[in-house]
């Protein structure tokens, strides 16, 4: 299988990319008046403007002809049929079908409609349990906050969206994913121990960071109540896993084990029983608007011209940027305190999905494929890393995500972080380079601008819009993923680091004692550490 920057067409898309003669922005809105009109979508209250890209009419029509030279269609209708696309583990990847229970075209995918319906009616009952402060603890007090434990997906998707859309009336859900200590003492230490539901999320029900903070929650939650673990198992313990069987030989009730399944990837499971701590805490009927919101974009990805389709269009001008354009890095920037960790939740979807070296057919590739992706709340950024975006050599494209109806009532706040939004945009793409009247502007004032920029403007900011947000930005990655000619959905680069840190903790939890030689690269470092810590004769 030839390789994707082997043809006629990604040679050409090279040239016009690297081009001296490539159009500045300005100059592209100077040429065509109407240029924002024709360069943007809409769909489910978003409204994506990718005007401000190096991206002429004719360019545009040659990235799109990359997606039928990728048969980017047939790969569309693979991935909803439930076709298994995810090569490498040999698997289906059918997130689309845990927010579409009345699939018009099932492809044989009843079965899976039927268990999704079911997980979903069980997600319900216990919400609505919660919330009516039926649901009793050990003690047998009502259950009234959550501590929701996982890591990856099964902690970055449920936080993003609490965050986004809490409010006074939300119970108080605390997201507990570090191994490290402190992540769980800081919120245990605050709970109320009688009152407190734990849920463990693991796919596989095997992870390392999320047993050990399971064990250790358990642990303390016994300790403060007095009462054996069995009991807080029983009564404060709910398990969401893939694998339900090790969940039960970890000591959770089945009947407290909610299931999802090995076509859902972990960064891709928010939309499944993984979201159970937002249903608890926001109300089942928003849970409901989130997956009616992505429902709609995935309905909008299938049917809609690649010249409207937001993700498409996402996807082709990230490819223009990284592999034509060579601008390796994304800034994405909410002017949202509530959409604060959209960066931190897209670094995972897009890094963890395309970071790959190797094409389906397990060739090595010897193209850039995913952005490094960063990014803080506007207006945070305009007062740290703004100046490298601006004044920068280095050029980095960016994502500006504003919100025209915020879910306050205070207008004056809202119109201030939209001009600001705006204000930000502008001077990236047209910056200020010439003389002002009779004021020579220095060269440290001087912002070259004609930097790259997308802007997504949200009417307001609810469950459905931000499902349908999340939504574009999966099949933004699964539309690079097939023009890179990558598998998306697999992870393997996580593997190895996880296996090797079993034999330092074997060494170390033997004080040093254990087989150095296994580790010999870092026995310096191993060494040192025991010189730091205090000797079991002090």
């Amino acid at each position: 299988m030839s390789k994707r920057n082997d043809s006629d067409l990604w040679r050409a898309l090279e040239s016009t990319g690297r081009s001296p003669n490539l159009s500045t922005i300005k100059r592209l809105f100077e040429k065509d008046p109407e240029r924002a009109s024709r360069m943007s979508a809409e769909q489910s209250g978003i409204f994506l403007d990718f005007s401000r890209n190096h991206i002429e009419p004719n360019t545009l029509q040659r990235l799109m002809e990359l997606c039928q030279q990728s048969h980017l269609s047939d790969q569309i209708a693979a991935m909803y049929a439930g076709k298994k696309i995810n090569l490498t583990e040999n698997r289906s990847v059918l997130h689309t079908a845990l927010r579409n229970t009345t699939p018009a075209n099932d492809h044989g995918l009843t079965q899976i409609s039927f268990d999704v319906k079911e997980s979903l009616k069980k997600i319900k009952i216990i919400s609505d349990l919660f919330r009516t402060k039926q649901l009793t603890g050990a003690t047998g007090k009502s259950l009234n906050t959550i501590i929701n434990i996982g890591i990856g997906g099964s902690d970055l998707g449920p936080r993003v969206v609490y965050k986004a859309l809490k409010n006074e009336s939300s119970s108080i859900v605390h997201y507990v994913s570090n191994l490290d200590a402190e992540d769980l003492e800081t919120v245990i230490n605050e709970v109320d121990a009688e009152r407190t539901l734990v849920i463990v999320t693991s796919k596989t029900f095997t992870t390392q960071e999320t047993l050990n903070n399971a064990n250790r929650a358990l642990a303390r939650l016994s300790t403060q109540l007095k009462l054996p673990k069995d009991d807080i198992i029983r009564k404060q313990m709910i398990a969401i896993t893939a694998s339900p069987e090790t969940a039960i030989n970890f000591g959770i009730t089945e009947s407290n084990i909610f299931e999802f399944w090995d076509w859902v990837g972990g960064r891709f499971s928010v939309w499944s029983a993984v979201g159970l701590s937002l249903s608890m805490s926001l109300g089942f009927e928003v849970f409901e608007e989130l997956l009616h919101g992505a429902h709609e974009m995935d309905t909008h990805f299938a049917t809609a011209p690649y010249e409207k389709n937001i993700p498409v269009l996402l996807a082709l001008v990230g490819l223009w940027n990284i592999n034509f354009r060579k601008q390796t890095n994304l800034a994405v920037l909410p002017y949202s305190e509530r959409l604060g960790l959209l960066p931190n939740y897209l670094q995972q979807l897009e890094m963890e999905s395309n970071g790959k070296s190797v094409d389906r057919s397990g060739s090595r590739i010897d193209y850039t494929t995913s952005a490094s992706i960063f990014g803080v709340p506007g207006t945070n950024f305009q007062h740290s890393f703004a100046q490298h975006l601006h004044q920068s050599p280095t050029e980095t494209p960016c994502d500006f995500i504003g919100i025209v109806n915020p879910p306050h009532s205070d207008q004056e706040n809202a119109n201030a972080l939209l001009s600001h939004c705006l204000a930000q945009v502008e001077c990236l793409s047209f910056g200020r380079q010439e003389t002002s009247g009779e004021t020579k502007i220095s060269a440290e004032s001087e912002m070259p601008g004609d930097r790259p920029c997308n802007v997504i403007l949200l009417k307001e900011l609810n469950a459905m819009t931000l499902g349908a947000l999340l939504a574009a930005y999966e099949h933004k990655v699964f539309v690079q993923g097939v023009i890179w000619n990558i598998n998306s959905f697999d992870q393997w680069g996580v593997e190895l680091g996880k296996s090797l840190s079993k034999s330092y903790n074997h060494i170390f939890e033997n004080d040093g004692m254990g087989d150095v030689s296994q580790r010999a690269f870092s026995e310096r470092l191993i060494e040192q550490i025991g010189k730091y810590r205090p000797s079991s004769a002090e």
